[in-house]
């Protein structure tokens, strides 16, 4: 996600007689150059790994130099948007864990990894603590659960993912697929999976109705959650339009909720995982009271 306006160049048609550039991204770690009819191997375009549309190296490829087969060219300009969203990263611990506090692990992109965070601003609620986790700007879902460290000991697991998905023209069945794994492999008692976030954008580089695509990505998180038996919550409701734009003042570039925004936000996650938190004890104390009486 871009956590400010990008200098957009133009995609869509581009001036006669001016050959678009094309490039074909190997892998995160890829770094070769390919001569001739003006294609090369970009190393460092960590948002352009996994991404079924772009590039078709399997992980254990990346690094190796070469290009695998399947892979497919990219347009200079989708990558530059790409290579120039700012490397923002949250993992490990945030804040003092209170007593009592609720324990959740954290994945997600921007909206949790950026500067002045509903994330950031929950390090100093004494109701919850972030034990860890992995959010990194402009990041899909799959590329976050490829680095999802294991987070032993969390109560609730709090996904805020699939918008970069939708950016990216990816299609929803790969979305939900990296957030199952995700789910799997973190072993949570309880997940809580947060909608997408509103947009002023209509339109992305990879020629998707953003507004549009976010809401179809909540009601297909919706769909899988209710089929996993997980909890979905609407942080951004109050800042959230009818038709799915933000509402005047409360985001800067149509993508990010501002830093006050996101005070309410954080509040009202904070009482969704506390919740989400006391079903999960209240779940696993019923369990082993069952269990000492078989």
């Amino acid at each position: 996600m871009q956590p400010r306006a990008l200098r957009q160049p133009r995609v869509h048609e581009p001036r006669p007689g001016r050959r678009r550039r094309t490039l074909c991204v190997a892998g995160v770690f890829g770094a070769a150059a390919l001569l001739g009819a003006g294609v090369v191997v970009v190393p460092g375009i960590a948002a352009a790994a996994e991404h079924p549309a772009v590039v078709g190296s399997a992980p254990d490829e990346r690094g190796a130099g070469v290009v695998p087969a399947g892979t497919v060219r990219v347009d200079a300009e989708r990558t530059w948007e790409l290579d120039h969203t700012p490397n923002q990263v949250l993992t490990g611990p945030l804040g003092t864990a209170a007593p009592g506090a609720v324990r959740f692990a954290y994945a997600g992109d921007s909206i949790t990894a950026r500067p002045g965070s509903w994330l950031r601003d929950l390090a100093a609620d004494p109701a919850v603590h972030a034990l860890g986790g992995y959010a990194h700007s402009g990041y899909r879902a799959g590329q976050v659960a490829a680095l999802m460290p294991a987070v032993p000991g969390a109560d609730v697991l709090v996904v805020e993912l699939g918008t970069n998905d939708v950016n990216q023209d990816v299609p929803a069945a790969h979305t939900i697929a990296a957030i199952n794994a995700l789910v799997a492999r973190d072993g949570a008692p309880h997940v809580l999976v947060v909608d997408t976030p509103p947009s002023d954008h209509t339109t992305s580089l990879w020629g998707v109705d953003r507004r549009t695509g976010n809401a179809e990505m909540n009601r297909d998180l919706a769909s899988d959650a209710r089929h996993h038996g997980w909890t979905v919550v609407d942080p951004f409701a109050a800042v959230r339009t009818a038709d799915g734009a933000y509402t005047p003042g409360t985001t800067l570039d149509g993508i990010h909720p501002t830093t006050a925004a996101n005070t309410a936000i954080a509040r009202r996650l904070a009482r969704a995982i506390v919740a989400a938190g006391h079903s999960a004890t209240t779940a696993a104390s019923a369990a082993g009271t069952t269990a000492a009486g078989a």
